[in-house]
């Protein structure tokens, strides 16, 4: 785990900006004959911008390129803790990424065989006659109701014996459609054995090369007010980093002389949950950051997303005082907030039990507001790569960005079941990795809060030192 800087900074911008021009490609042109060369470059300026951030991340690149952060991008002097903005942020990335994943989704479906042959002769677009409906099937879903038809469709130009031209073709509406209706179609006439492509005139723009159709950016557009709104609720920047007076409040605090002794992790109880109908303490398996005090030892339970040995090891013989409120009326191993303020003016975000036993020292009673008041800034941000958690779980982000390479490659894309594969595989990669970056963390945390004379053979008991 490496401190951010602006190496790293540069590198995921360039990464989102990778995938914001795979969407502005699919929305400029939706549809191109495959390989599409603009979509793979752009996938292509993804990866090396997080090849490299994983290189800085991880201290494989140690260049001295972007160790000097100015002090205007706030990625040094950060004066919010920074944890809880990680989480949201996250959640803004879940609900943006299936933004390009959908509009690819429409892309795929409609760039058929048919149409690449269609397109390539002297094709034709005209309003066409339905004449018979073999069956129609209904397909209800949240969005609302269509109905997809199997009909014999009479169009302009000269079939057999100077006849008009009789095809068979899918047609999908939101109304059910009857003999007689008209729909436009995009057909060869000097080739009918090609076939037509049923369509609206709004979608043809974008089957011949053109942007997507209205209804596809209306769509699109709706979906996006999801992650802006989460990122506007969420990010809002507040003015004030924290201090001991903002995290104990009115009560009367505790303040204990405290170093960083090393990380651990442990069970955090939390007070029970006011919307359950229970008395008992809302439990997490939690990383912490074990304090020693000439009085006793004292665990700062920290965010789950951080590594606690990683960051223990970042703060070696650092010293300060941690700051906490004592509640009466709570038993003494329910823990509150508190605040670890070192003596560098940096300061760590947390919980730590309220009450005091043989091992947990009860420290001195503190007046708040504390009269030498200085600026703090929070420790860190991390570029949080961690080995014994994030590696296996990367590889289900690394078979869905393969997917979409294929996809946009134009594997089987007359709709085979290789494309099939492909796209639950885009889909699904990455909610497997998570799901295994959370098993792992889980893991990785009752290794520690077991200890070192017991150790879960399922995780390799990698040095993250070596990583800093």
């Amino acid at each position: 785990m490496r401190e951010r800087d602006l190496g790293t900074a540069a590198a995921s911008v360039l990464a989102w900006a990778g995938a914001a021009a795979f969407l502005i490609c699919l929305l400029v042109r939706k549809i191109a004959p495959y390989p599409r060369w603009d979509l793979l470059a752009c996938l292509a300026f993804s990866a090396v911008a997080f090849l490299a951030w994983w290189l800085r991340a991880t201290g494989r690149w140690r260049s001295r390129l972007g160790r000097v952060v100015p002090a205007a991008l706030g990625l040094a002097t950060g004066r919010q803790w920074w944890p809880p903005l990680r989480l949201v942020y996250t959640i803004v990335a879940a609900c943006a990424l299936p933004v390009p994943f959908l509009l690819l989704s429409f892309s795929t479906e409609q760039n058929s065989p048919q149409l690449t042959a269609i397109t390539q002769r002297d094709y034709r677009y005209a309003p066409v006659t339905i004449t018979k409906i073999h069956h129609t099937h209904q397909n209800s879903s949240k969005t609302g109701t269509t109905y997809t038809s199997v009909v014999d469709v009479e169009a302009p130009g000269q079939g057999k014996h100077d006849k008009a031209l009789h095809l068979k073709e899918k047609a999908t509406a939101y109304d059910r459609l009857t003999t007689g209706d008209r729909i436009g179609g995009l057909y060869v006439p000097d080739a009918p054995s090609l076939g037509i492509i049923l369509t609206p005139r709004r979608h043809l723009a974008s089957l011949l090369g053109g942007p997507a159709s209205p209804g596809e950016m209306t769509i699109l557009t709706i979906y996006s007010t999801i992650p802006i709104g989460l990122f506007l609720i969420g990010a809002k920047p507040r003015a004030k980093p924290m201090t001991p007076e903002s995290v104990l409040g009115d009560a009367p605090g505790r303040r204990l002389r405290v170093h960083i002794a090393d990380g651990a992790a442990g069970l955090c109880l939390t007070p029970p949950d006011p919307k359950k109908d229970s008395s008992a303490p809302e439990t997490q398996l939690s990383p912490a950051l074990r304090l020693s005090s000439p009085e006793g030892c004292r665990d700062l339970f920290i965010d789950r997303c951080l590594d606690p040995q990683a960051l223990a090891g970042a703060l070696e013989g650092r010293t300060g005082w941690l700051y906490w409120a004592p509640k009466a009326e709570n038993p003494a191993d329910w823990c509150v907030r508190a605040l670890l303020v070192l003596d560098d003016d940096r300061y760590v975000c947390g919980l730590t039990p309220s009450g005091s036993s043989a091992d947990l020292s009860q420290g001195e009673a503190v007046d708040l507001p504390l009269p030498d008041a200085r600026p703090l800034r929070a420790v860190g941000p991390y570029a949080l790569w961690q080995p014994a958690v994030h590696g296996p779980g990367m590889y289900g982000f690394g078979l869905g960005f393969l997917a979409i390479c294929l996809i946009v490659a134009g594997v089987d894309y007359d709709g085979g079941p290789l494309l099939s594969m492909c796209f639950v595989t885009a889909a699904g990669g990455p909610v497997a990795g998570l799901l295994l970056i959370r098993h792992r963390r889980t893991v990785y945390l009752r290794r520690l809060a077991r200890g070192p004379d017991d150790v879960d053979e399922s995780v390799p008991a990698r040095d993250n030192h070596r990583h800093q």
